[in-house]
């Protein structure tokens, strides 16, 4: 046994250094242009929130290619990682990581897999209602109201495309995260970044491209085909891993 901790996407990752590569979740930061002003006093801030809430309502699947970034406090190069994430909504969700090294993260009948292919380990968690309903997988499977949640207000910052709408997100209540900046495209109505902001100064970044919604995800796609010797840890329930 390798004496792995299990972490999930939300969570800041241990193992983008060399060596193991544990999950997070979501989106881009790229030198560019930000939305113009003009753009962004066609709808309210609370507008554009309440038409990307129910956006993501509304999507019964999404696939897309995921590049991830943490930066550190103190550290100059970000630790990356990448690969392809699958939402089934109401209770589906695979992040395959492809880079810097092969690592499956499930999240499937309230419980969270997590699967080192070339260590032929498996850990499986319980997930309680407030990691479902926490930051990162609560945006990206749309589980609760950003207003709710949120302050919201336009917050302009620097990117490579056009015709998106930047918010920043203040909790409303002290959290794992100071503050939430996300990029939503204004023809799809899908996050294409977020930005999580840590209170000690740490950036977690998600970039998505190739973004597709409405295909059937079949749930063979949901399980994991694992080898007879693959070592199972049973972790108990995680209350506040993401």
């Amino acid at each position: 046994m390798s004496g792995k901790q299990a972490e999930f996407p939300g969570r800041r990752p241990r193992s983008f250094l060399p060596g193991k590569f544990i999950l997070i979740l979501f989106f881009f930061f790229c030198l560019g242009r930000a939305s113009s002003p003009r753009a962004a006093q066609e709808m309210s801030a609370e507008e554009v929130s309440r038409r990307l809430e129910a956006r993501l309502k509304s999507i019964t699947s999404l696939k897309a290619e995921f590049k991830q970034y943490y930066y550190s406090t103190g550290v100059q190069e970000p630790m990356t990682g990448q690969g392809q994430v699958f939402i089934r909504r109401p209770d589906r969700m695979r992040w395959e990581y492809n880079s810097p090294e092969k690592q499956i993260f499930l999240l499937k009948d309230r419980n969270f897999w997590l699967y080192f292919p070339e260590d032929k380990q498996l850990i499986k968690n319980a997930a309680e209602s407030e990691v479902l309903e926490s930051e990162v997988l609560g945006l990206l499977a749309g589980n609760f109201s950003l207003l709710e949640r949120y302050r919201v207000e336009f917050n302009p910052f620097p990117s490579d495309r056009r015709n998106v709408y930047q918010l920043r997100l203040l909790p409303l209540e002290p959290g794992q995260f100071s503050y939430i900046l996300l990029e939503i495209d204004r023809r799809s109505w899908l996050i294409t970044k977020a930005v999580f902001f840590e209170p000690a100064g740490g950036k977690l970044e998600y970039h998505f491209s190739r973004i597709t919604t409405g295909q059937k995800l079949p749930e063979e796609l949901f399980q994991l085909q694992l080898p007879p010797d693959c070592e199972i840890i049973e972790a108990g329930a995680i209350k506040q891993a993401v």
